[in-house]
């Protein structure tokens, strides 16, 4: 709709889309002013009941004449197209301020203060807004706050209440289109039970909590997670997350969010004056005025001498006063190292004594390259003691009596090597993540360990004797892609803490009764990413190293069910935790990385990217520019990021599409398209299409959970996902029609697409195949080879893919010991595969042995039409092992 005239508008460029319509920047010719122009969904507008009530609700809101109302100027319909003409207000979204993290206390309430005066004005008029969240409140780069989307509201009876829809009617049939915000709805809101202008103070209350904290108070791992908060759970404490937020100042949030609408704010003139009462009496300048006043009258009928001599007393006075009457704050933190090495250590664990320390030495927090270390504290020297360069899961840990260290090879297999010098020996197949747990009986002792079920990637936690008798399940997940890869016991030995993964990345951790009784529950930050856990050695305390969206960081929560309370923060992150035998501190890698883009071509090489931490590039068909992500810390996946585009012949760089997180991405050949998999509010990741000029509104094409998709030469979009169970692969159209099943195998991954649309390189129970896009019979390519690239898949590059061109096949390798090669193999005229060996390669590697097989002297490269012309990663990783105290 760029540069259509829609009556006297003129429409600009597109601001945003959303379940409610397109908005646009347009242009006011009768007015000579900007406005937002929204579009309505085609479901409102053809449906003459929903269009009229629209239409009456819209037009009591644009009643309202406030400084923190967004105005409604018109509603009207030219051209086959209803809209809505509103007030035009530049700055930036609550949302994107909080960015996921916490504001200012000052800011805070300013900002409350506007949002709760705006909702009084529109209370007054028995107006309900229904969806008060932090991307509905504009914030002005003067710090005006404008409440919007007010035309979206219920105008309620003389009673000041109504009926609301039923939560399943909240949810649209029209794809992608969602009435009301699950994690900022009221308990009755989200009940479908009678709603008033106190569901707006439960919302507001939800925002200002995400202003105090840069978390969301009930978000959960799933949509019933979450409505299970909102109905039953109280949110942490905000000083816990947040030490600057003063007493009076959670008192108010927690009476907005009260459950009973009765103990709640009866009105937003009620919390306006609340607001307004923190605002003054926090504001120091204030305090002192009346002060300084006080003392002026108390001071006047003496002499100048005994004045001055009081005003001093008091200066002492209030000295005192301010050092002592503020509340204190927590401890810094210290962190002692324990390693100072130039690269990584990762893993950490100790001795029972707690005079060694053992760690891998390699950049992967969860499993790749690295060896085995040991050293003696506090000072002495780290000890090599594998020399295999096989990939490495942690945790690593010591044997009960201290003379072996055990650590898994490629999440597989456990095997131990000696702490003072010797060959490493396989303990137990198909076991990872183990640990000792104590006596069996007859002097056997037990192990705890995660165990591949044989079905594709499903894996649980198990319990055996060390040598696996008396095996039995401790947890198997529910989801048939769920994988259970780490667990702790209690120290009692009744309950375990496990850290798990599905295919769509890492899942808040879970307690779960050591009896395998049952599925247990989510505990610590969520929605958030936790990579390890550990207890408090008496058992009160459960440790977490999750991500909740501002990096990963030590996490604390009072055994069984108090509030997750986060215990490290600041720029590095840390993962590992292992605690000292007296309890008193613990240890943890604690670091960060940078991921580089640079491209080879025939000027030589040249770094394109230079901050932060950028991954899955991709060529231009015409080769001249260079679309990417980059991460941002508000992720609560494997990856997800913002599209960047750079200019590879002027350097210049643009952001595409900054509204939305990807966590893969697909550039049309035409360049005038992307399809790409996003990162939502609540942690799911459906699949979009958009337009990268901005030409027409971005378009949901699924509505579950997807991990990678692609655009079909041949027309529409393939994508892989699945609402429950195994997923499969789908291809659908465009216009978000036609969805339907390629393959009738449950597929966990597509690498790639063939230029003329003809095979599907696809990872199908851990082997990579090439299946025909037209049913026939696939072929192997390698067995037991297959994987997503884990937690660092945005820097792994497909294990399989065709140049543009069709000319080359581009195979990447792996194995325990060989990470990140890339063969280009030329390809026959008409051939979509080389010459194969009966039965496959066996491994990648051996695409080597294939004729004219090329190898690309980078790792982690991601490839063009032309082999000698490539992107790839330099991936800079920089952590140490560090002993923080117990706070």
């Amino acid at each position: 709709m760029i540069g259509r005239t829609l009556g006297h508008y003129q429409i600009v460029s597109l601001l945003g889309a959303g379940g409610m319509g397109e908005v646009y920047l347009a242009q006011d010719s009768r007015l000579d002013r900007r406005v937002a122009l929204k579009s309505l969904p085609a479901a409102v507008a053809s449906d003459p009941e929903r269009m009229g009530r629209f239409v009456r609700e819209a037009k009591a809101a644009s009643a309202l004449n406030h400084p923190n109302v967004a105005h409604i100027y018109e509603i009207g319909q030219t051209e086959g197209v209803s809209f809505i003409a509103m007030e035009y207000v530049e700055g930036q979204t609550l949302a994107y301020k909080i960015g996921g993290h916490p504001l200012q206390v000052a800011e805070i309430i300013e900002i409350g203060i506007q949002a709760a005066d705006a909702l009084d004005e529109a209370h007054g008029k028995g107006i309900t807004h229904r969806d008060i969240k932090p991307t509905n409140i504009m914030v002005t780069p003067r710090g005006q706050v404008k409440v919007l989307d007010f035309g979206l509201a219920k105008v309620t009876g003389p009673a000041g209440q109504e009926v609301a829809s039923k939560l399943s009617t909240l949810m649209q049939t029209t794809p992608g289109v969602v009435m009301g915000t699950l994690p900022y709805m009221s308990p009755e809101q989200a009940l479908g039970r009678e709603m008033d202008h106190r569901s707006d103070l439960f919302s507001l209350g939800v925002v200002l909590y995400e202003m105090a904290t840069g978390r969301l108070a009930f978000a959960g791992a799933s949509a019933s997670e979450t409505l299970d908060r909102i109905l039953h759970a109280q949110p942490g404490a905000m000083a816990r997350l947040n030490s600057e937020v003063p007493a009076e100042l959670e008192r108010v949030v927690r009476k907005c969010l009260e459950k009973d609408r009765e103990r709640r704010y009866q009105s937003a003139r009620e919390l306006l004056v609340d607001l307004k009462n923190l605002k003054r009496d926090s504001d120091p300048s204030a305090t002192l005025t009346i002060a300084s006043q006080a003392r002026w009258r108390w001071a006047m009928p003496w002499s100048l001498a005994v004045m001055m001599a009081a005003l001093l007393l008091l200066a002492g006075g209030a000295l005192l006063l301010f050092r002592f009457g503020q509340p204190a704050k927590p401890a810094r933190l210290e962190y002692i190292p324990l390693t100072k090495f130039s690269d990584s250590a990762v893993a950490p664990a100790l001795s029972p004594d707690g005079r060694m320390l053992a760690f891998i030495r390699g950049e992967e927090t969860f499993v790749g390259p690295g060896e085995i270390y040991v050293k003696l504290l506090p000072d002495g020297e780290p000890v090599q003691l594998t020399h295999d360069g096989s990939s490495k899961m942690g945790p690593t840990i010591f044997s009960p009596d201290g003379s072996r260290i055990a650590y898994a090879v490629n999440t597989r297999d456990t095997w131990t090597v000696p702490v003072f010098g010797g060959e490493p020996s396989l303990m137990l197949a198909n076991a990872s993540g183990l640990t000792w747990i104590g006596a069996a009986g007859a002097g056997r002792r037990r192990v705890l360990f995660s165990e591949w079920t044989g079905e594709g990637i499903h894996m649980g936690t198990f319990t055996s004797t060390e040598s696996r008798s008396d095996e039995r399940k401790v947890y198997l997940p529910a989801d048939v892609n769920g994988m259970a890869h780490r667990s702790f016991l209690s120290p009692d030995q009744k309950s375990v803490l496990l850290v798990e993964m599905n295919l769509y990345g890492w899942l808040p951790c879970r307690l779960v009764p050591f009896d395998g009784s049952s599925l247990g529950k989510s505990v610590g930050p969520s929605p958030a990413q936790c990579t390890d856990a550990a207890w408090s050695l008496d058992g009160k305390w459960m440790y977490f190293s999750a991500n909740a969206g501002n990096g990963f960081h030590i996490w604390r929560q009072r055994f069984p069910d108090g509030p997750p309370e986060q215990i490290t923060s600041g720029p590095t992150e840390e993962q590992g935790i292992a605690f000292a035998p007296d309890g008193h501190s613990f240890v943890t890698s604690a670091g960060e990385s940078q991921s580089t883009v640079w491209v080879h071509d025939s000027r030589g090489e040249r770094q394109i990217t230079s901050q932060g931490y950028a991954y899955l590039p991709s060529f231009s068909a015409d080769g001249k520019r260079l679309y990417y992500l980059e991460r941002s810390r508000a992720n609560r996946r494997f990856v997800s990021g913002e599209l960047w585009v750079t200019n590879l012949e002027t350097g210049k760089r643009e952001r595409l599409l900054p509204d939305f997180l990807m966590e893969h991405y697909d550039v049309s050949r035409d360049g005038n398209r992307v399809v790409f998999v996003m990162i939502d509010d609540a942690g799911h990741s459906p699949v979009w299409v958009a337009t990268l000029d901005g030409s027409s509104p971005p378009r949901r094409l699924s509505s579950f959970d997807c991990v990678r998709a692609l655009f079909d030469p041949n027309g529409g979009v393939l994508f892989v996902g699945g609402e429950r169970g195994a997923p499969y692969l789908y291809h659908i159209k465009e216009d978000g029609t036609g969805l339907r099943k390629v393959v009738s195998t449950p597929v966990l991954f597509i690498y790639d697409v063939s230029p003329d649309g003809k095979a599907l390189a696809l990872w199908v129970e851990r082997s990579v195949f090439v299946y025909p896009s037209d049913g026939g019979a696939p072929t192997l390519i390698c067995s037991g080879c297959a994987t997503a690239g884990g937690e660092n898949r945005g820097v792994t590059p497909s294990l399989l893919s065709w140049s543009p061109d069709g000319k080359f096949l581009y195979f990447q390798t792996i194995s325990l010991k060989i990470s990140g090669q890339t063969y280009a193999v030329p390809l026959q005229p008409g051939q979509i595969l080389p010459p194969l060996p009966a039965g496959g390669l066996g491994s990648m590697a051996n695409a080597a042995t294939l004729p004219g097989a090329r190898l690309i002297p980078e790792q982690r490269v991601f490839v063009s039409a032309d082999p000698s012309v490539y992107a790839f990663l330099r991936v800079a990783t920089h952590r140490n092992i560090y002993r923080i105290s117990v706070p």
